[in-house]
């Protein structure tokens, strides 16, 4: 073997890598008030020259095997020491739901932040109901996943009033913003060569897809470590096995660790530039490309067993019908922001509730699905 492929990503992904960093950034959406100023959660940022060195030799290094050699199980519910939330970095990720194959605006169905916490290279994923009830400043009350259409019906920036939004409700200042297109996980999961994703309960549906001369497709995944390709994934996480949004959540959580140690793992950082290229232009994002590049070397530098999640339930939740007759959630601020600091002592992402037992594999059939 010879020392340039030895020692980590060859020569000319390097080059490639510079090449696309230097490029244009994605969609962005200008330098919001939100993002103007310093919270005191947040620590100022370095030099630009300094992430950009730091992310390439971090994504060109040989990962560190105990970190990446073994896919993060769902049932590891090991207890971290790491310190309550105090100046985290978190970036919020949003999921748009353009059913049926790309139509519409697209409603924000899939909220999740993800929480940094840089000096005990902890990460902690937290799943925000799209049902959830809140204020949007300057409009009146509404689900938290139509926050970005409101916006752009207003001339809004939506990722910014999705953040504020995030920031009021969770009292969690928001760092950066990145929306994509549900649409676009199967090519992503394809990219990657597919992913092999923890399932704690079998699980079966079947979905609409004029793709298939039937005119739907089956969902039918056993418990256990299960390879996926991308249309599997993608009917997985969307799947409402179980009638809760909460447990589509737990599925959201581990298919996004499933993705990342496939990334991570020993050679498909190779697999990068063909990732990158399958989300490029499915972005809505105010990052620009270097600090896309700094988000996966900081991912790449948290071990499995300092990833935690937490997904807002019927712990910090209670549903109500609004006067419209929608059926939405209120959040109690005191158990929420409570649960939010025990983030960092929360088991992996993805498992199900303590002792809750599986329903029956087929109990998504008897409602609609698609």
């Amino acid at each position: 073997m010879s020392k340039r492929w030895r020692w980590g990503v060859p020569l000319s992904l390097l080059v490639l890598l510079v090449n696309w960093l230097l490029a244009a950034p994605y969609r962005a959406h200008g330098t919001s008030a939100r993002r103007a100023g310093v919270t005191l959660r947040q620590r100022a940022p370095r030099a630009f020259s300094e992430r950009g060195a730091s992310a390439l030799v971090a994504l060109a290094s040989p990962g560190t095997p105990s970190a990446i050699d073994a896919p993060p199980t769902q049932h590891d519910t090991a207890k971290s020491d790491t310190p309550p939330l105090e100046y985290t970095d978190n970036y919020l990720l949003v999921g748009l739901d353009r059913r049926p194959f790309g139509g519409g605006a697209g409603l924000s169905d899939t909220i999740v932040v993800a929480v940094f916490d840089e000096p005990s290279s902890a990460l902690g994923l937290v799943s925000v109901p799209r049902d959830l009830w809140v204020e949007i400043p300057g409009h009146d009350s509404d689900r938290i996943n139509t926050v970005m259409n409101v916006a752009r019906r207003s001339g809004q920036d939506p990722l910014d009033l999705l953040a504020r939004v995030i920031e009021n409700t969770l009292e969690l200042p928001v760092s950066h913003v990145l929306a994509i297109d549900i649409g676009v996980l199967e090519r992503a999961v394809d990219a990657l060569g597919g992913v092999t994703v923890d399932v704690p309960c079998p699980l079966i549906d079947r979905f609409v897809d004029p793709r298939d001369p039937s005119g739907y497709r089956r969902l039918d995944v056993a418990a256990g470590a299960v390879r996926m390709d991308g249309l599997t994934a993608a009917m997985y996480v969307r799947s409402r096995h179980g009638r809760s949004d909460f447990s589509r959540a737990r599925r959201q959580q581990a298919l996004l660790m499933a993705m990342r140690h496939e990334l991570l793992a020993t050679g498909s950082l190779l697999k990068l530039p063909a990732l990158l290229a399958e989300f490029d232009g499915a972005f809505e994002t105010d990052m620009r490309r270097i600090e896309m590049l700094e988000l996966i070397a900081r991912l790449k530098r948290v071990p499995p067993s300092r990833i935690h999640g937490l997904v807002l339930d019927t712990e910090q939740l209670r549903g109500r019908i609004t006067p419209e007759g929608k059926a939405v959630l209120d959040a109690n601020r005191g158990a929420t922001i409570a649960a939010l600091t025990k983030l960092f002592s929360a088991a992996a992402p993805g498992g199900p509730p303590a002792l809750a037992a599986c329903p029956k594999a087929d109990i998504a059939l008897g409602a609609s699905s698609g």
